[in-house]
């Protein structure tokens, strides 16, 4: 994906977020229908990451994401771009709730193993389970919540550098700083035995090395 603030589309889109809670129907179905191909794709993106054999499909995260938004009240999107994180948020959200219902089935609670690739760690191993994976973030959240923000969108929402800066208001030098750092510290987390492990056994917090 790729910011296009120059684009009419996106002028109308930023006007249509930002009349949402007005509830008028009509507009709220426009603004579904000009987001829609990029919520679909920000699922595909998203569900590359999970396990093959996955049951929820990118249309039912993309439904089960509309659905919460036509339910909730008081949001407030500043443009397209802002719009997107949010989605891909609640996306992972989904899927973190949709895995621990799924494990609690599993007969011994059966973990399932997402592909991680593209960190481009070579040495790491390319799984890790969602459940563990949103555990490290939350972790990586309470100790540098910028960096947990850019592994949120750049990783999980498919979102530029660019569009990263955009959203958090920040330089892309500093995204690609934290993205970089936070991909090492997120390897090195699950290198040592995932969310458990003693922040002793590492290089510490993710702030310390900034």
């Amino acid at each position: 994906m790729t910011s296009q603030t120059s684009d009419p589309q996106n002028g109308e889109i930023t006007q249509l977020l930002a009349r949402w809670n007005a509830r008028d129907m009509s507009e709220q179905a426009r603004l579904l229908a000009l987001v829609y191909p990029e919520l679909k794709r920000l699922a595909n993106f998203r569900m590359r990451r999970e396990r093959q054999d996955h049951t929820l499909q990118p249309t039912a995260l993309v439904n089960e994401f509309v659905v919460q938004i036509c339910m909730a009240n008081n949001l407030n999107w500043r443009d397209r771009v802002h719009f997107l994180a949010v989605a891909s948020r609640a996306m992972r959200r989904i899927l973190v709730d949709y895995a621990r219902a799924h494990n609690a089935d599993k007969r011994g609670g059966q973990r399932y193993k997402i592909e991680i690739e593209g960190l481009d760690i070579a040495e790491a191993n390319p799984f890790s389970d969602v459940l563990e994976l949103h555990d490290l973030l939350e972790q990586l959240a309470a100790d540098d919540g910028r960096m947990a923000e850019i592994v949120e969108l750049r990783f999980f929402g498919g979102l530029s550098n660019t569009e990263v800066a955009e959203v958090l208001g920040v330089a892309e030098r500093t995204v690609r700083r934290d993205w970089q750092f936070a991909r090492a510290w997120l390897f090195q987390r699950m290198r040592a035995g995932g969310a458990d492990a003693s922040t002793n056994e590492l290089t510490g917090s993710p702030s310390h090395g900034r």
